[in-house]
């Protein structure tokens, strides 16, 4: 009982640390763009819900990324819970989390305004329910996911292919029968001349996992394919990463349809590992040792870049070249803006409707832009990260 409750507090002060890393990456985020259009002009599911947060905790960003972020401390929970089938050794189930939480990808999709969470939340759910044997509740996730988003053709044609694998008859009708209604509502193109996206998108996989824990992805999903059973999570990661690639090689795909998939494959990436090493004396274990470092410190390194981004800045020419630019700048303007007393100006549309959001309005009496002004007295705001100037803005009173 004692060892449990210990193993418990473990998993809490992860999480924990986790949920507080992410709420620091917050601090230094800015709405972008996309996310702005969605907040204020779109009509979909995720407006919906950043817009209910936004009501109930105030127009900030902390309101705006909150459900994502409990989205994520669920996926973190269900995810542990799925590995106890995968993964008998408390440590081992401790590593899968910390893997999946910390996968560059992962910590996007938890503050970044996209369907990727929700993805994964009704994912795990189904595979839950699967694992469970509580088909009634599998369907309604599955059924519920047809109004979430238009990205779960992926786990449809794996619940199939499951079904068909381990003489399913419900797992291979549901997962047909919503293939179908998919492609009948959605449809999928596929028209094109091939164009190399390819690389591309095994860049994009490579930069969400990390590259080594990429590589050791595909080798999983190779080695449970040739000498191994094969569960409902592997048929659809390998389903969503094999539809994928063999589309990339006619057009360029949007990844949000099948990276979600992917990421939830650690539980099985751990258990390889651990049937490889375990199954080798102590003295033989220097490699993988050697290896398990390597990929660990290569994600370190990748996780730390993407919750403390700010501080890359500091090492680039060109401030518009960092990853999180787009993330960046308006609401340390708009702050700008409010110590100038001014709450409306006239912008270009793409920083306007940011900066509404942080309450500076459309108005004609000010003038912003990037490029200094003719014929007024221009104000020149310099936004900064650690000293290092990355844009400048004008501000004049119109004439």
């Amino acid at each position: 009982m004692q060892n449990r409750a210990f193993n418990l507090l473990w998993l809490v002060a992860i999480i924990g640390l986790n949920l507080a890393l992410l709420l620091f990456s917050i601090s230094s985020l800015s709405i972008s763009y996309d996310e702005a259009k969605i907040f204020f002009l779109g009509d979909t599911l995720l407006h919906k819900i950043i817009n209910l947060s936004t009501t109930y905790f105030g127009q900030n960003d902390y309101a705006l990324r909150l459900p994502f972020l409990i989205a994520h401390f669920f996926n973190i929970i269900l995810l542990y819970k799925i590995s106890n089938l995968y993964l008998k050794r408390y440590t081992d189930r401790l590593i899968c989390v910390v893997l999946y939480m910390f996968l560059p990808g992962v910590l996007a999709s938890a503050i970044l305004v996209n369907e990727a969470s929700f993805i994964i939340l009704i994912t795990l759910l189904i595979i839950y329910f699967e694992q469970k044997s509580l088909p009634i509740l599998m369907i309604v996730c599955i059924v519920l996911s047809f109004f979430i988003s238009q990205s779960f053709v992926s786990l449809y044609i794996g619940l199939a292919l499951f079904g068909l694998y381990k003489k399913q008859k419900l797992s291979l009708a549901t997962g047909i029968i919503a293939a179908v209604i998919w492609f009948w509502l959605f449809g999928l193109e596929t028209d094109g001349k091939p164009k190399g996206y390819l690389i591309d998108t095994l860049g994009v996989f490579a930069a969400v996992f990390s590259p080594l824990v990429f590589l050791y992805f595909i080798y999983t999903t190779y080695r449970i394919w040739i000498k191994e059973d094969k569960n409902l999570l592997w048929f659809i990661s390998t389903t969503a990463f094999c539809v994928c690639s063999l589309l990339s090689i006619r057009q360029k795909q949007s990844l949000e349809m099948f990276l979600p998939f992917c990421v939830i494959l650690t539980p099985l990436m751990v258990k390889v590992f651990f049937n490889s090493y375990r199954v080798r004396l102590p003295k033989f274990r220097i490699k993988h040792k050697i290896c398990t470092i390597i990929v660990l410190s290569f994600l370190a390194i990748n996780s730390f870049a993407s919750i403390f981004h700010s501080v890359i800045y500091l090492f680039l020419d060109d401030p518009k070249k960092h990853f999180v630019y787009k993330y960046d700048v308006a609401k340390d303007l708009a702050n700008r803006l409010k110590l100038l007393r001014i709450h409306a100006v006239k912008t270009n549309y793409d920083m306007a409707i940011r900066l509404q959001f942080y309450g500076i309005k459309k108005g004609n009496e000010y003038i912003l832009s990037q490029k200094r002004q003719d014929g007024c007295d221009n104000s020149l705001i310099k936004i900064t990260k650690f000293d290092k100037v990355i844009a400048r803005y004008y501000i004049c009173k119109a004439q």
